[in-house]
């Protein structure tokens, strides 16, 4: 299985690690079914570990579903913490007319 790069803000990667997050949604897809990928663990009494994820499935989908349904599994408590988070991360811009694709992963090692 190829090993991919998928690259967390500090706040989505702590809440893979702990296990808050099990999607991410980009503009690309990133990977395939079966890709690893690693998440460096960012908490700071950590002395450089990373953990090891695995792609699950992958679907495009618009921005509106992944905010209204799997806002959970992209480790939010509510759609609207989603979209603002999303609208920082994507310098205020928030896409409704495209597909993007939600990649769901998994916690290997």
């Amino acid at each position: 299985m190829p090993e991919i790069d998928i690259p967390f803000s500090f706040d989505m990667a702590l809440a893979a690690v702990e296990g808050r997050k099990i999607a991410t949604t980009r503009g690309e897809k990133k990977g395939e079914i079966g890709d690893t990928f690693l998440i460096p663990d960012p908490r700071p009494e950590t002395s450089g570990d990373a953990f090891l994820f695995q792609l699950i499935e992958v679907m495009a989908v618009d921005l509106e579903t992944v905010a209204n349904i799997y806002f959970r599994l992209e480790g939010f408590d509510s759609p609207e913490a989603f979209r603002a988070t999303w609208r920082k991360l994507h310098r205020g811009h928030y896409s409704t007319g495209k597909l993007y694709h939600i990649h769901f992963f998994g916690r290997i090692a």
